[in-house]
C-alpha cells in the first residue's frame, strides 16, 4: 500500500476552508470531562462566531480555553481536510455584533434548533492549524 503524507495548511488556507463549511464542533473540558458539541458557525476575521440561546450551556465556555474543529471528508476518494482552532470563548458586545453582521453579510450562522438565538459567541483564535490529504489510494488487500 502506498503511504501518503498529510499536507500542513497555512492559517490563511485553514480560514478559507472554514468559510466553506457551516457545521463544526466546539471542543471543551467541563465538570464531566472532555466534550464536543456540533454547532452552526461563521468566520469573521480570525474568529469563529456562533449564535446561541440565552440559556445555552455553551455560555459557560466564555473565557475558558476551548477548541473548534471542522472538516470535510470524501471517503470514496480517501481525501479530506481538518482544521483545528484553539483559543478562548467570549460573548460579543452589541457593537461587535453590529460589526460582525456587516462583515458577514448573508453568511450568518443559522442555528438549526428552534428558539431565539440572540447571544453571539466568538472563539478568538490563539492558534489555527490544519491538514489536507488529497488523491485516492486504491490498494489491494490481497
Amino acid at each position: 500500500m502506498t503511504q501518503r503524507e498529510a499536507d500542513t495548511l497555512s492559517a490563511e488556507e485553514c480560514l478559507d476552508l472554514l468559510k466553506q463549511q457551516v457545521i463544526g464542533r466546539i471542543v471543551f473540558v467541563d465538570d464531566e470531562g472532555p466534550g464536543a458539541v456540533p454547532v452552526n458557525y461563521a468566520v469573521a476575521g480570525n474568529d469563529i462566531v456562533l449564535r446561541v440561546a440565552e440559556d445555552s450551556h455553551l455560555r459557560a465556555l466564555i473565557e475558558t480555553p476551548i477548541a473548534f474543529e471542522a472538516d470535510q471528508v470524501d471517503a470514496d476518494q480517501s481525501s479530506g481536510w481538518s482544521v483545528l482552532v484553539r483559543g478562548s470563548g467570549r460573548e460579543l458586545s452589541m457593537q461587535e455584533v453590529a460589526d460582525t453582521l456587516r462583515e458577514l453579510g448573508d453568511d450568518l450562522p443559522r442555528p438549526w434548533v428552534g428558539g431565539v438565538h440572540n447571544t453571539w459567541l466568538a472563539i478568538t483564535a490563539t492558534s489555527i492549524s490544519g491538514r489536507r490529504l488529497s488523491g485516492a489510494i486504491h490498494a489491494r488487500l490481497f
